[in-house]
């Protein structure tokens, strides 16, 4: 019996997972390394909310958290086997990201937007969110690429 090819051109669980953990580890970690006030000057955040030690908190737990987030589907990408484990947490982070691209995309300066992170750059986050939500949903939809072992 041979396993079913997809025909979707995306990749498989394995180079998902993998690409979305290199993409969170190096998102999260570029930005924890030049600091809250350097990485969210250039979206018009405001002098006194850059100089408050909450929001210097609040961006240091988030984009540490986000490269957790890439470690943990990176280690289950590595090691996932068997289709229900796979589907359900392609499902899982399908689902997540939904909510996740919704945030980013209400927050950019965009027409869908609320203008809360100025400049084009806003819409950004937006975007690799969104091809990581396509990517997850490719995933909890086509058993094929799920059972990709190359791809």
């Amino acid at each position: 019996m041979s396993t079913p090819t997809c025909k979707h051109l995306l990749p498989g669980f394995r180079a998902t997972c993998l690409g979305v953990c290199g993409l969170y580890v190096l998102i999260g970690g570029s930005i924890l390394a030049r600091g809250a006030r350097a990485s969210m000057e250039p979206f018009g955040v405001p002098e006194s909310t850059l100089a408050s030690p909450h929001y210097g908190d609040a961006i240091f737990w988030v984009y540490l958290h986000m490269v957790v987030i890439g470690l943990v589907v990176g280690v289950v990408g590595l090691t996932a086997e068997g289709d229900r484990l796979k589907r359900w947490f392609s499902r899982l982070l399908f689902s997540a990201h939904v909510i996740y691209t919704a945030l980013d995309v209400r927050s950019s300066d965009s027409v869908l937007g609320n203008g809360l992170y100025r400049g084009p750059g806003s819409i950004f986050p937006a975007i690799i969110c969104l091809v990581v939500t396509i990517s997850f949903a490719h995933l909890a939809f086509c058993r094929a690429a799920r059972e990709s072992v190359i791809r």
